[in-house]
């Protein structure tokens, strides 16, 4: 009887995906080349653009990112402050036309899209890890990434830089706001998501293999990515960029469990406030 109910649950979770997925034209597979996606792979994909002759003599920019389809896009296209460098990196030519009429200046990385919602959240985070791999932003000491769908203000991050300045930090994330005290409680909020089930057992298999690796489940804080702040000057950022990257490639697209992670084994990352949005509290 329990192998009977248990087939049935597993019937039903997969009408409900193929709806979804037919709904949206998109798929959900952990099967897709990786190789790619490898570092020495990006390096090739951007090493035809100049990359900046004077390095971080710009203070500031702000960059997000789209990867995958028209169909699921979500840009926001309000957010262009006046007097701040806007950058906006896809593998799509459409939304980096939408963006551009916005006020944003695109940046296009010639990857396929995909209707493999895994596949194009995995695209996205080489951007969000590697930003210090797009020459049109080297020319900048600071780097906000904020997540396309996230309200900010401008106005704060003067106050962040200086924070960071003082601390002589290399990143800065907000704690997750309801997640707290063990890397398994992100994990178990991850799971109700379709996108991250598909790599369940390949992100079981990370955390295992960062504990006998003498990391720890239990941390003072489990970071929130929707926003970083880099300070692309101070010598660790890269290299924590690059630890980042692929332990997002080893652990999923669920990429705040790796962060988790590989923070641990850098004091200069320092945690941003709360509230970055004054008028909507986010």
């Amino acid at each position: 009887m329990k192998n009977v109910l248990k087939t049935i649950k597993e019937l039903n979770r997969k009408r409900v995906a193929d709806r979804r997925n037919d709904k949206f034209k998109t798929t959900l597979s952990n099967s897709f080349d990786r190789h790619i996606l490898e570092i020495s792979s990006l390096n090739k994909l951007v090493s035809s653009k100049t990359v900046s002759s004077n390095p971080f003599a710009k203070e500031l920019a702000i960059y997000s990112t789209y990867f995958g389809s028209i169909t699921n896009k979500t840009f926001n296209a309000n957010r262009v402050a006046a007097g701040l460098d806007h950058y906006f990196i896809s593998n799509n030519k459409d939304i980096l036309s939408d963006v551009t009429k916005a006020g944003w200046i695109p940046i296009f990385l010639n990857l396929e899209i995909s209707t493999n919602r895994v596949l194009s959240a995995q695209q996205a985070k080489i951007p969000k890890a590697l930003p210090h791999l797009f020459p049109e932003l080297t020319a900048y000491q600071f780097l906000f990434y904020v997540d396309d769908k996230i309200d900010f203000d401008v106005s704060t991050l003067q106050s962040l830089r200086e924070m960071m300045s003082k601390n002589n930090s290399s990143l800065m994330v907000r704690a997750h706001p309801s997640l707290h005290g063990n890397i398994l409680n992100e994990f178990a909020a991850a799971m109700i998501q379709p996108r991250y089930q598909a790599q369940r057992d390949q992100t079981v298999e990370y955390i295992d293999s960062k504990l006998h690796e003498g990391l720890t489940l239990k941390v003072k804080h489990l970071y929130w990515t929707s926003a970083i702040l880099r300070n692309m000057a101070h010598p660790e950022t890269v290299g924590i960029n690059e630890d980042w990257y692929a332990n997002i490639l080893e652990c999923g697209i669920e990429c705040q469990i790796s962060f988790d992670f590989i923070a641990q084994k850098y004091s200069s990352i320092a945690v941003m406030p709360d509230v970055i949005s004054r008028a909507s509290n986010i």
